[in-house]
């Protein structure tokens, strides 16, 4: 990245240079937590290096395009800028800018924070911006005032558009950071930069009664609770308030939590159990997720392994169980395996229960067999080599 970021300043004025390298090291800035990204850079008279700045500004989920004017004959003047949405501050007052941008006002090009400070305040003014365009829209003022004030949602984790940007409204969005709690969760990092969890509601139609939520997570907190396949958010009816969706969606990951952790220790027991009652056969086991460990048997002088892998949904899931012989080989060129799935089981037994009656099954019931089998799979293989 940081190599990125030093060839794009390449093309910059050197009065520039500094001012825009602060812009593109803050990574994370809003609530999607992206970074501001150079498109291009301009001159605005003929110079090789350029003082007109073209910025991708991550916002409720969309990407703002602004140009940075700076003057190369002017040095230590303020930069102008030029907004893609037209509507917004066509003609600031300095009584505005003073107000609202102060770090444009009162410009300072020696500090290299001039830049980033004067965007992040112009984007708060363009929130700001949005909201009184919101107004106008029939109840989608209540959503955003009730979420504020009933549902405890602090105005720096919403972010509201209306789409197209400058043109004639098609679609209103509410981008919510939603704050969570995942210490509890295993083997996560509960780092505040990694944990994003993301609300994005949009409204559609004449009467903005259509309403699509989607939930965005952080890919390795997703990976932590199940994988996208596992998230069904409740859906979100017409007649029902913002105010009361969030809570229900911080609820549901509240469950998804308790679930993971509730899963996580059930298969430590599990895996604690296996290592109790085997302590010496044990060939290797996951210590982080506790998904599989595998174990050395023998029966009347022959060797297999067992495969124990439990499953996502373990113990409401039994355990998945494979045989395979550490001595003959299939056509496929692979060690014999069997794949045992009668055996006694139920999701209320104890974990020393679980792998007691399993460890007595395979050994009783499915031992003989597959020894048995295994041999003659094994000539076999033999004569084909012959």
């Amino acid at each position: 990245m940081l190599n990125h970021h030093n060839s794009a300043l390449k093309g910059v004025d050197n009065f520039i240079r500094p001012l825009l390298k602060q812009v593109l090291q803050e990574e994370r800035i809003g609530i999607s937590r992206d970074s501001i990204e150079l498109r291009s850079v301009t001159s605005s008279c003929g110079k090789l290096k350029g003082d007109r700045l073209k910025l991708s500004i991550p916002y409720a989920g969309q990407k703002l395009v602004w140009q940075v004017l700076f003057d190369s004959q002017s040095q230590t003047s303020s930069p102008d800028f030029i907004f893609d949405d037209e509507t917004f501050l066509p003609n600031p007052t300095n009584e505005m800018i003073l107000n609202e941008v102060k770090s444009l006002f009162f410009w300072n090009p020696t500090d290299e924070n001039s830049l980033f400070k004067v965007l992040i305040e112009l984007l708060l003014c363009y929130k700001r911006y949005q909201i009184q365009l919101l107004e106008q829209k029939a109840e989608l003022p209540v959503e955003y005032t009730t979420l504020i004030d009933k549902a405890k949602i602090c105005e720096e984790d919403v972010e509201v558009i209306i789409l197209p940007i400058g043109g004639k409204p098609m679609e209103v969005k509410f981008v919510i950071r939603i704050a969570m709690d995942f210490s509890q969760l295993p083997i996560y990092d509960n780092n505040a930069d990694s944990n994003a969890v993301m609300l994005i509601v949009t409204y559609y139609g004449p009467e903005w009664d259509r309403i699509v939520p989607q939930l965005y997570l952080s890919k390795t907190l997703e990976e932590v609770l199940g994988g996208s396949n596992s998230l069904h958010i409740p859906p979100f009816p017409p007649n029902k308030y913002l105010m009361n969706y969030v809570p229900e969606i911080k609820k549901y990951l509240n469950e998804k939590i308790n679930n993971v952790v509730s899963t996580y220790e059930k298969k430590k027991n599990f895996v604690a159990a296996f290592i109790a009652l085997q302590r010496g056969s044990i060939i290797e086991y996951d210590a982080l997720k506790f998904s599989q460990i595998v174990v050395l048997l023998e029966y009347r002088d022959f060797h297999f392994l067992v495969y124990c892998h439990l499953p996502v949904g373990f113990p409401k899931d039994k355990p998945i169980i494979t045989l395979q012989s550490i001595y003959h080989m299939c056509a496929q060129g692979k060690l014999y395996s069997y794949s045992c799935d009668d055996f006694p089981y139920s999701p209320r037994w104890e974990p020393f229960l679980m792998v007691t009656k399993l460890l007595t099954c395979i050994m009783k019931n499915v031992a003989p067999e597959f020894k048995t089998n295994s041999i003659k799979v094994g000539k076999s293989f033999l004569m084909e080599k012959v």
